[in-house]
């Protein structure tokens, strides 16, 4: 995208990364090595589904990912039995800016603003007053939440098998490479086209390279799709 198509497009951009976006909570203990890899301004990729709750409070662990989205899909409406996590998911290979890193004591809220995969170069050179209001609202957020007693259900084992790792990082803590998708199982296929539907993101402004679908794996630790499913 050439920088005068860049701006050209860049209501699309904003209408596709602020209307409708909503705070989603993912709370996770991790190391200083790695928290600190994290810093203002970064673009970051993640190349998993990335399960998050709309519910938040009080923070056992020592780092919260806040994470404003418009394209959340409501994976709790498909299975009201597991409601209580307020489970929601955004999509594999899905982009991220790093807004703000805010501390309070020992405990860290890293806040990521899900943008579109062709809204990279925009969001790499530009901050719009949104993004200042977006920081306020959630160092408040943080600051009312931080005594608050953390729901238990979201420190289940059935959650936090699903939670407790970084946003944007391999099993190795090393971040993903924004220029090469992470390939996915085949059975995955139908989960990534489900959330693009159920979230409306149709547009072509979240259309990075094809994702290319691996050959089939087994789910080693099984149940948890069939969990949240019901089937």
């Amino acid at each position: 995208m050439q920088e005068n198509e860049l701006f050209q497009n860049s209501e699309e951009i904003a209408n596709w990364t602020y209307s409708g976006a909503t705070l989603y909570y993912k709370d996770c203990d991790l190391k200083s090595a790695v928290s600190e890899k994290f810093i203002p301004g970064q673009i970051l990729r993640n190349g998993y589904f990335l399960d998050v709750s709309w519910k938040g409070a009080g923070i056992k662990l020592n780092t919260r990912f806040l994470i404003a989205s418009s394209k959340a899909a409501k994976l709790y409406e498909v299975n009201p039995a597991n409601e209580r996590f307020g489970h929601c998911c955004i999509n594999a290979n899905s982009y991220f800016k790093v807004l703000d890193i805010y501390k309070i004591g020992d405990k860290t809220q890293i806040f990521l603003l899900h943008i579109p995969a062709k809204g990279v170069k925009y969001f790499r050179q530009v901050q719009s007053n949104i993004d200042t209001d977006f920081i306020q609202k959630a160092r408040d957020s943080f600051d009312n939440k931080i005594n608050m007693e953390p729901l238990p259900e979201l420190l289940e084992p059935f959650w936090l098998e699903r939670t407790n790792f970084p946003v944007g990082m391999d099993a190795y803590d090393k971040f993903y490479p924004l220029d090469s998708l992470t390939p996915l199982q085949k059975e995955a296929q139908p989960l990534f086209s489900g959330i693009r539907n159920l979230t409306g993101d149709t547009s072509e402004l979240n259309v990075p390279e094809p994702i290319i679908f691996s050959n089939p794996g087994s789910d080693e630790k099984g149940g948890f799709w069939k969990k949240i499913f019901g089937k």
